[in-house]
């Protein structure tokens, strides 16, 4: 069963509901202190392990993994990354096949084709990010296997394995394959190359091998039928193999991340930070496709034919929630929360054995500073609580979610009429307080500063924060 057992009681701070207007400040309070406690939290954990078992069996995972970990292009550094990311992509197309061709009478095919359309739109969004980086990075930068189109006299490449070329031409899913395509046209604008799936290519840029990097025709060997007369596990499957190949991209950016900070090279860590802000909304969105399933369809197929069925635990009565028997899933959330644990070295500060502000005034200090080198690390420091934004946002969805689509008492994990404090598991992640005290403290106290300095001179504010940080720290 999941183990988590998270605290929920928020940090207290000394400071006043009300904050004092001060009329002098050189007669200033003595202000909230520095010394913020930093709470106490259980790790992630997945569910028992024959759970997690069928869950990846189901969604053949391991085939999928081989897929992702075939290294095709051994000098493309970026390829563990963007490998797994275009085949989540085709398998949106598949996605769109399938339900352009569902012959269930009562299936929402408008309703469908506009969630997939939306759902690759943001996919080639952040795939294209991917790629303007690859460009920006030395050791990355025209490593990409691509094919010169000047040289062959052809303008548009397509792809001859996936699927979205022959969706752009077929009746029922032509108008949202050809969008598609006009949305990798634009997204791709400032790359150096462009996927090579039928767009336009106005510019004549080199194409990426597609086939060669995503492999379609193996990767659609891993889709799933109707299982007995039932299309919604079609649905079910492909939306979860979507699930699973961002997850890989976002473990791999974040191992990716870590070295980037170690190595000090902010700059690379924030852009990374940012597209994985970007993958946690991304899997919100996917998650958001169950939205469109028959109810009574869904439930047949999740509570009899896979028998899904809800596990309790001895201890404390709770069903497991579906998400957690991912293990990648819980792999990064995870990663996602010890970014905390990156953050001394990022403000230049050791942590303090006695519990002192140390990381807090350092944090103060970096806010404030202009240097160029000093803006990257602030670019950081705010993509690691974007990033926990995000993925608290992920959580708190996906329990509305499984409301909207199996009722209320699966997710809250048949613990009816309890509180946040005795809440389930996915209420409780949400509910904890910020991975980043210290941060937190270091914004509260900067914006207590501006809150009391009458003095609206910015050409100095960055010695009087210090002045400020050692003031508040004699006083404590």
């Amino acid at each position: 069963m999941v183990d988590l057992h998270w605290k929920t009681n928020m940090v207290n701070s000394d400071m006043s509901s009300n904050p004092p207007k001060l009329s002098n400040p050189s007669q200033s309070p003595r202000g909230p202190s520095l010394h913020v406690p930093f709470p106490t939290t259980t790790d992630f954990s997945p569910a028992p392990p024959p759970l997690c078992a069928a869950y990846d069996h189901y969604l053949r995972l391991p085939d999928l993994r081989k897929l992702w970990s075939h290294r095709d292009f051994p000098t493309w550094n970026n390829e563990p990354i963007l490998k797994p990311a275009l085949q989540a992509l085709e398998i949106s197309f598949r996605f769109l096949s399938t339900v352009s061709s569902d012959p269930r009478p009562y299936a929402n095919r408008r309703e469908w084709n506009r969630k997939i359309e939306s759902l690759a739109t943001c996919q080639i969004e952040i795939i294209s990010i991917l790629c303007e980086d690859e460009e920006q990075d030395t050791e990355t930068r025209g490593t990409a296997p691509t094919a010169n189109l000047a040289e062959s006299g052809n303008r548009i490449s397509y792809s001859e394995s996936s699927l979205l070329p022959r969706l752009a031409t077929w009746r029922r899913s032509k108008d949202a394959a050809q969008r598609i395509l006009l949305t990798v046209e634009c997204q791709m604008t400032r790359c150096p190359y462009t996927l090579g799936l039928g767009e336009p290519n106005l510019s004549g840029k080199p194409s990426l091998l597609y086939d060669a990097v995503c492999r379609p025709r193996e990767l659609h060997t891993l889709q799933a039928s109707p299982l007995e007369g039932n299309y919604e596990n079609v649905n079910v499957h492909a939306a979860h193999q979507i699930l699973e190949s961002w997850i890989r991209v976002m473990q791999k950016l974040l191992e990716r991340i870590a070295g980037s900070i170690e190595g000090r090279k902010f700059e690379k860590a924030a852009s990374d930070l940012d597209a994985v802000e970007r993958i946690w909304k991304l899997l919100e969105e996917v998650m958001d496709v169950h939205m469109a399933m028959d109810p009574n369809d869904f439930l047949k197929l999740m509570k009899s034919q896979l028998a899904m069925r809800s596990l309790k635990n001895g201890c404390i009565g709770e069903t497991v929630p579906f998400c957690f028997r991912s293990r990648e899933l819980v792999e990064v959330a995870r990663m996602c929360k010890e970014l905390r644990e990156k953050v001394p070295e990022v403000v230049g500060a050791e942590v303090d054995p006695t519990g002192g502000p140390r990381i807090q005034e350092a944090a103060m200090r970096l806010y404030a500073a202009a240097a160029e080198e000093e803006r990257e690390k602030v670019e950081v420091l705010q993509g690691m609580q974007a990033v926990e934004k995000a993925m608290k946002g992920f959580f708190y969805g996906y329990k509305q979610m499984v409301a909207a689509v199996m009722g209320n008492v699966e997710a809250t994990g048949n613990r009816v009429g309890m509180g946040c404090e005795g809440g389930d598991s996915l209420t409780q992640i949400f509910m904890e307080p910020t991975y980043f005290p210290s941060l937190d403290a270091a914004k509260t106290f900067l914006g207590y500063f501006w809150d009391n300095n009458t003095n609206n001179n910015n050409n100095d504010h960055g010695k009087r924060v210090n002045s400020f940080v050692a003031d508040r720290r004699i006083r404590c």
